[in-house]
Parts: structure tokens; sequence; C-alpha cells
């Protein structure tokens, strides 16, 4: 059974990865100024970050279920007899509920993948199950490897500023406010696919540091590592080189977050995802 695979743009996927194993992304959407754009071929990260310190309103929005009804339909019709779709996680985002709704509505199998996570978290997943799919797995084996990899994933992330997340409703006003009465940077992490505060540092370099040195532990075991930034490729190639040293890995990706996270994480941020090899 040929299976085909189904995500959305926050995986933050290379296009040559995407393009190479046939992945069908489906893009969400960003609303800026009132204008929405998708976030493929829409909008950049850059212009968002520009739009947010002007102090536009940037906001996000899942992909409606039909979007996902032609993503189906369309792997389906170019042969594959089922479909597994991975998405960002439901506590961040309605586009894993659009996406089962879509699969009540067509007449084939699909499962739809929970990830607990974003960016690379499923990413990570959706290249792994891609792969398997394409060298002749079940889908009950693309399935089971694909939750086993978002299931063994994490991120960490450093934020320059607490605004942005307060403001698309990720933290409450409370966390904010502490964090900012502080003067901390917070780094952050995913619980149960919720972002929660895992430290609170002084000083943009500290924060740093202690986010090398809580990935590096978690690394230990074989590993792929990705680092995301939002206007900060200079403090993300950095951060990269020390982990190669700490780590032992000969690659590790670094790649500009996508227009959605970057519109809750705020210009400035880092997001370091590890997923363990399974």
């Amino acid at each position: 059974m040929s299976v085909g695979i189904v995500t959305d743009s926050t995986c933050y996927l290379p296009a040559e990865v995407i393009a190479e194993l046939g992945i069908e992304v489906v893009p969400l959407q960003v609303i800026s100024n009132g204008a929405a754009f998708n976030e493929v071929g829409g909008i950049t990260v850059d212009e968002v970050a520009t739009a947010l310190r002007s102090g536009k309103s940037v906001t996000t929005s899942r992909p409606n279920p039909e979007v996902f009804v032609a993503a189906f339909e369309k792997l389906h019709s170019a042969g594959h007899e089922s479909i597994v779709s991975v998405h960002l996680s439901s506590e961040l985002s309605g586009t894993y509920e659009s996406a089962v709704l879509a699969s009540r509505k067509v007449d084939f199998q699909v499962d739809v993948v929970d990830s607990r996570g974003i960016a690379m978290m499923l990413g990570f997943a959706v290249q792994a199950g891609a792969r398997l799919a394409n060298s002749g797995g079940s889908h009950a084996e693309v399935l089971d490897l694909i939750q086993r990899k978002c299931a063994g994933a994490s991120i960490i992330f450093y934020v320059d500023s607490l605004e942005f997340l307060e403001k698309g409703g990720r933290i409450t006003a409370m966390q904010a406010k502490m964090g900012a009465s502080m003067n901390l940077k917070p780094l952050l992490h995913m619980i149960n696919g919720k972002v929660e505060q895992q430290e609170l540092v002084r000083s943009s370099e500290k924060s740093i540091a202690r986010m090398i040195e809580i990935v590096g532990a978690a690394a230990r075991i074989k590993s792929e590592i990705a680092i995301h930034h939002v206007e900060a490729l200079d403090a993300a190639n950095s951060v990269a080189q020390q982990l190669k040293e700490l780590t032992g890995l000969a690659a590790i990706s670094v790649t500009s977050a996508g227009a959605v996270v970057g519109t809750h994480v705020g210009p400035g941020a880092l997001a370091v995802v590890v997923s363990p090899q399974v």
C-alpha cells in the first residue's frame, strides 16, 4: 500500500526535502494589518518581524478543512492508497482539528497525528515517515514511526521578549508580566503540547549558554538537531557550532523560522529541536 504524507507549513522542512520526498504541505495563514497571507510564498518572517516592531496587528489562522480535503485527494489521485497527516500541536492551533474534520470527508484511510510540537519537532518526524513510505513501508509502520519520532522530540527556545507570546495567547498575561518585571530572559519549552516556561535567566548571553547546556544533555543519545531563529542568524550559527563540539554531530541545520512561529516569538528568538533517532 502506497502511503502519502501531508503536513502543515510549520514543519519548517527545507523546500528541497519536501520536493524530494513528495510531501504535501498545507499552509497556515498570517494576518498582518488585516490582510491574509499564506505562510508559504505569501509573507516572510522578516516582513512579520518588521510589522511587529512597528506595532501592527499580526495574528495567525489555521487552514480550513476544505484545504486539507484537497490535499488528501491530490495524493490519493496520484496513487497513494492511504494518508498520514502530521500537524503542529492542537494546544497551539486548530490545524489538527481541521485535518481531522477533513479526514472524515474522504472515502479512503487518513490518520491524523497531533505532533504535540512545532517546527522540526514535527519536521523530523515527517521526514522520517516520508522516507519510510517511499521505501515501501506499510501504513501501520509509517504511522508508528511518525508517532514515536513526535513523542521523543523536544524543543527549547529563547525569546527576547514575552510580549509576542502573550499577544498571541500562547502564555498568560501573568507569566509575561512576571518575566518583564524581573527583567529576566526566559527559556521556554513544550510540555504536553503547551508552551511552558522552563527557566528565567539573567541576560541573553546566560540564557543562550544555559540553552546549550540543556540541549547538550538531551542530545547525549543519538539524535538529530535543528536550530530555528528569527533575525538572529549569527547567534544561531554560534549555537550550532557549540553544539557540534559538545555532541560530536557533524551536521546541525540552521534555518529561519517561518512567519507563523515568528509572529508568536518575535524578533531575536532562537529555538533548538532535538529528535532522538528511533
